[in-house]
């Protein structure tokens, strides 16, 4: 039983498309072991999924949130982290929802696309935000007579 509980706590999911959307739909984080450029770039992250789709050389591409871990571009002092990221499906080579859910919409996210994609297959849905932030704005407006 031993054994069976040490390979158990090894084996890793590995990404799909669908585990993907899932996560995306239901704003999960995910951590992941990406097969990034080096140096920096090879290992585990955390992220926000929020975008699927195909970038402009027709990869299948995932946009995210990268809260922490490995980062090529990080490394190089390029982009620091936290910070968006486009990571090519086929190098995330294990993908674990962490249980957490993301509820906060991060700086520069485009609600209706991805310019560095040319098609997109599923992207993170805010409208709840939307409703309760209008809702404050409607009440301060109706406290404060603000127009």
């Amino acid at each position: 039983m031993k054994l069976y509980n040490s390979f158990k706590s090894l084996i890793v999911e590995i990404a799909s498309v669908n585990s993907i959307m899932d996560a995306i739909k239901k704003r999960q984080k995910v951590v992941i072991y990406y097969d990034g450029d080096e140096p920096g770039g090879r290992g585990l992250r955390e992220i926000e999924p929020v975008c699927l789709g195909y970038s402009k050389a027709n990869n299948q591409v995932l946009r995210a949130w990268d809260s922490e871990g490995s980062s090529h571009t990080a490394y190089k002092g390029e982009q620091p982290l936290p910070g968006w990221r486009l990571f090519r499906v086929d190098k995330i080579l294990s993908f674990k929802p962490t249980g957490e859910i993301y509820d906060t919409i991060r700086p520069d996210f485009n609600r209706t696309g991805d310019k560095s994609m040319t098609k997109i297959i599923q992207i993170a849905n805010f409208d709840w935000y939307d409703r309760r932030f209008n809702a404050k704005i409607v009440d301060l407006k109706k406290d404060y007579g603000s127009t």
